[in-house]
C-alpha cells in the first residue's frame, strides 16, 4: 500500500453535474480530473444505466479536448444538452449530444455567453437557461467598451470566482432544442438564478435576484410559460434556490433561508392555488444546497439534508411530515436526482472517494454503479475513521455534548501528535471532500492523527446550536476544541504536540488559537477573516454576512467587531503561523491575510510566512490551479511536520 501524496490531485477523478429522470434510467455524470500538461482541469461527461439488467460501468460521452458542463438528460431518454466552448472563436454555446453515440453538436450560436442550462421542458422541445447579457449602468457607461470603468450602483458588485458582475445582467432564456433559437422570458435591471416550467407547461416559476441598493436576496416569482403576467410569491425568505413542480403542477418546492446573513436552508412547500407557504420541518430539516427531488406519485420529496455532521439522503412524506434518512453512513452526499423509479446520488468519505450510486425510495437495494476512483485509491494508505462525542461546556454555565471527527494512522496506538481542522462557515460542518483535505492523508501517513471538530455554531445540529455563535466568534468555539483535545490526550490518542488549521472561518479561528491558546505549536491559516470591520466592506458577501455573524452592523457596535478580530492580538501569538492565500479570492479578500501578517511582523513574530496565489480565488484549495494546489497541500504538510 502506497501513501498518499500531493501528487494524488492528478488522480482524483471529482464527479459534478449528476443529470437523470424519473422517466428513464439513463444517467449522466460529469468527471472533471486536473491535467498536468495543461495545469488546468479535463471535464467530460460520462453515460450509465440503473437498469438492473443494464451493463456495469460508465462510458464517456464527450471528448476529453472540450470541457462539459451544466449537462441536463432529455426527457425522452436519447440526448443530453450541455455547455461546452468547441470554437474559440465563439463563447460557450450549448451542444446537444445522442446518448447512443455521435458526435456532439452546437444548438445556439450567441455573442452572449450560455451560463448555464437549467431544465428541459416535460415534451422535450425546449430547455430553459440563463444568458449573460452587457448592461449599461448609467449614462456615461458604454457596454461596447473593450476596457470599461467600473461603474457601481448596488452590492454585491463582485463575487468570488466570477470577478466583478457590473456591466452585465443575467436573464431567463427559452432555447428551441431544434433551431437553437433563443427568446427571452424574464430580462431586466435584475439577475434570474433559477427557473422551472411546470409539467403542463401552462406555468414558470422563477428565482429573481432584487432589484435596489442591495441585490443578494433572491425571492420566487410565478408567470405564464412565456414569461408574462409575472408575480412575486415571496418576500420574507432568503436566497430561493432548488425550486421544482409537483407532479400534478399544484404545489411547489424549494430551498430558502430566513434569516439575512444566516447560512441554514430549510425546505418549504408553496401551495399554488390557496398561496401558503410552509416548511414542514423548519430548522429540524436543514439543507444541505437546495436539491430539491419530487417523487413520481407526488407524496414525497427526497434532498440533501445536512444531519449531525453528515450530508444525507433524507425523504420527506409531504402530508405528514414524516422525515426518512436513507443509507446512514460515514459519508457527504454531494448530488442526487431521480432515475426510474430509484435515486442515484453522488458520495464520498475520508476512505472512499467519489463515486454514483443508486437505491430505492425507501432505502432499499443500494448499489455502487461507478469505478472512477475505486482502483487507484484502493491501493493507498487510508485512515482510520470514527465520529466520536465529547462532553464541552456550552458557554451558558452548564455542558453539552459535541461531535467530531478523530481520524488515526492506519496502524498504532497512539499517543500521536495531531492536527486540529477546523471546518468553515461558521454555519457548516467538517467536511470530508479529498480535493480540498489531500493534505490529511500525507499528515496521517506520518503518523499524525487528523480531529475534525463540529463545535458550537456548527450547522447540521439545529439551529439554537449554530446561532448560539452570533456576537461570538472564538470565544464559544475555542474551549469547546480545547476540551475535546484534553480528552484525546487524557484518552492517550494523542500527545501534545498538536497544530491547527483553517480555511475561511477556520483559518479566522486559525488565526484566534494562534493568539488565545496555549495548545498549539504550529498555525495554518488560510483565505481568513482577520478584520471584521474591513472584512464586512471587502468580502462580496461580508455587507451583510458580516453583520448577521457579529449580532449589528460595524457602527452599531464597533468594540465588538474589533475585540474579536485576530489582527488585534496579533502581538499574543508566538505560534509558528502559515499564511495561505488566494490573490483573487472576493470571499475573504488577500487583504484580510496581509493585514494579519503585517501586524505579526511588526510585533516581532519571526515565525511566519505568507503565500499568495496568482488568480486564485476562495476556492483554491480545492479547485484552483492543479499546481497550486499542489504546492499548498506540501505547505500545509511541511509546515505542520517541521514545527509540530
Amino acid at each position: 500500500m502506497q501513501a498518499v501524496t500531493t501528487d494524488d490531485i492528478y488522480r482524483h477523478r471529482h464527479l459534478q453535474d449528476l443529470s437523470a429522470s424519473p422517466h428513464h434510467t439513463h444517467v449522466v455524470v460529469v468527471m472533471s480530473r486536473a491535467n498536468r500538461d495543461s495545469d488546468s482541469y479535463r471535464s467530460t461527461a460520462w453515460q450509465f444505466d440503473t437498469a438492473p439488467d443494464a451493463p456495469r460501468g460508465a462510458r464517456r460521452l464527450t471528448s476529453p479536448d472540450f470541457n462539459a458542463r451544466s449537462i441536463q438528460v432529455a426527457p425522452d431518454g436519447q440526448r443530453v444538452a450541455f455547455i461546452s466552448q468547441r470554437d474559440p472563436k465563439a463563447g460557450p454555446q450549448a451542444q446537444m449530444i445522442r446518448l447512443d453515440g455521435g458526435e456532439a453538436e452546437a444548438i445556439t450560436n450567441t455573442k452572449d455567453p450560455i451560463s448555464s442550462l437549467i431544465a428541459w421542458s416535460a415534451d422535450g422541445t425546449k430547455l430553459l437557461a440563463l444568458q449573460s447579457v452587457k448592461w449599461k449602468e448609467d449614462e456615461r457607461d458604454d457596454p461596447k467598451a473593450k476596457n470599461r470603468p467600473i461603474v457601481v450602483r448596488y452590492l454585491p458588485y463582485k463575487l468570488d470566482g466570477s470577478g466583478t458582475k457590473t456591466g452585465e445582467r443575467t436573464r431567463l432564456v427559452s432555447i428551441d432544442a431544434r433551431s437553437g433559437d433563443i427568446t427571452p422570458l424574464v430580462e431586466g435591471d435584475f439577475d434570474v438564478s433559477d427557473a422551472i416550467w411546470s409539467p403542463d407547461g401552462s406555468r414558470l416559476a422563477f428565482s429573481r435576484k432584487r432589484d435596489g441598493a442591495q441585490r443578494h436576496q433572491a425571492d420566487l416569482w410565478l408567470a405564464d410559460a412565456d414569461g408574462t403576467n409575472a408575480h412575486r410569491v415571496t418576500t420574507d425568505l432568503y436566497s430561493v434556490s432548488g425550486i421544482r413542480f409537483s407532479p400534478d403542477g399544484r404545489r411547489l418546492a424549494f430551498g430558502a433561508g430566513r434569516i439575512e446573513g444566516d447560512s441554514l436552508v430549510q425546505l418549504y412547500v408553496y401551495d399554488i392555488e390557496s398561496g401558503r407557504c410552509t416548511s414542514p420541518k423548519g430548522d429540524d430539516l436543514e439543507l444541505e444546497g437546495a436539491t430539491v427531488i419530487w417523487h413520481r406519485d407526488g407524496d414525497r420529496i427526497a434532498t440533501i439534508a445536512s444531519r449531525r455532521g453528515l450530508f444525507e439522503i433524507a425523504v420527506l412524506h409531504v402530508d405528514s411530515g414524516e422525515v426518512t434518512t436513507l443509507a446512514h453512513r460515514l459519508r457527504h452526499v454531494t448530488a442526487l436526482a431521480a432515475s426510474g423509479d430509484g435515486l442515484v446520488f453522488v458520495a464520498a468519505s475520508v476512505r472512499r472517494l467519489d463515486e454514483v450510486h443508486r437505491i430505492d425510495w425507501d432505502g432499499a437495494n443500494e448499489r455502487r454503479l461507478t469505478a472512477f476512483n475505486r482502483k487507484w485509491f484502493g491501493e493507498r494508505l487510508r485512515p482510520r475513521v470514527s465520529k466520536r462525542r465529547f462532553e464541552v461546556p456550552d458557554a451558558k454555565g452548564g455542558t453539552e455534548t459535541i461531535e467530531a471527527f478523530v481520524l488515526l494512522p492506519p496502524k498504532g496506538d497512539g499517543p500521536f501528535p495531531a492536527l486540529v481542522d477546523f471546518h468553515g462557515g461558521p454555519q457548516s460542518i467538517a467536511l470530508l471532500d479529498f480535493a480540498s483535505h489531500v493534505y490529511w492523508y500525507p499528515l496521517i501517513a506520518k503518523g499524525y492523527a487528523v480531529i475534525a471538530p463540529n463545535p458550537v455554531g456548527s450547522g447540521s445540529y439545529g439551529g439554537e446550536f449554530a446561532r448560539r455563535l452570533i456576537g461570538h466568534w472564538g470565544e464559544y468555539d475555542l474551549p469547546q476544541v480545547e476540551a475535546v483535545l484534553e480528552q484525546l490526550r487524557r484518552q492517550g490518542v494523542i500527545g501534545k504536540s498538536i497544530g491547527c488549521y483553517g480555511k475561511s472561518y477556520g483559518g479566522y479561528l486559525s488565526a484566534w488559537s494562534a493568539a488565545m491558546s496555549e495548545m498549539f505549536e504550529a498555525a495554518v491559516v488560510s483565505a481568513p477573516v482577520a478584520n471584521l470591520q474591513s472584512h464586512g466592506g471587502t468580502s462580496d458577501t461580508g455587507y451583510y454576512v458580516t453583520p448577521y455573524a457579529m449580532g449589528a452592523d460595524l457602527h452599531e457596535c464597533s468594540k465588538r467587531y474589533a475585540r474579536l478580530s485576530p489582527v488585534e492580538h496579533a502581538a499574543k501569538v508566538d505560534t509558528a503561523t502559515l499564511l495561505l492565500n488566494g490573490q483573487d479570492d472576493q470571499r475573504c479578500p488577500v487583504g484580510q491575510c496581509e493585514e494579519l501578517f503585517a501586524n505579526l511582523i511588526r510585533a516581532g513574530h519571526r515565525e511566519c510566512m505568507m503565500v499568495v496565489y496568482p488568480g486564485g480565488s476562495h476556492s483554491l484549495s480545492g479547485s484552483g490551479t492543479p499546481s497550486h494546489r499542489v504546492d499548498y497541500h506540501e505547505r500545509v504538510v511541511n509546515w505542520i511536520v517541521d514545527n509540530v
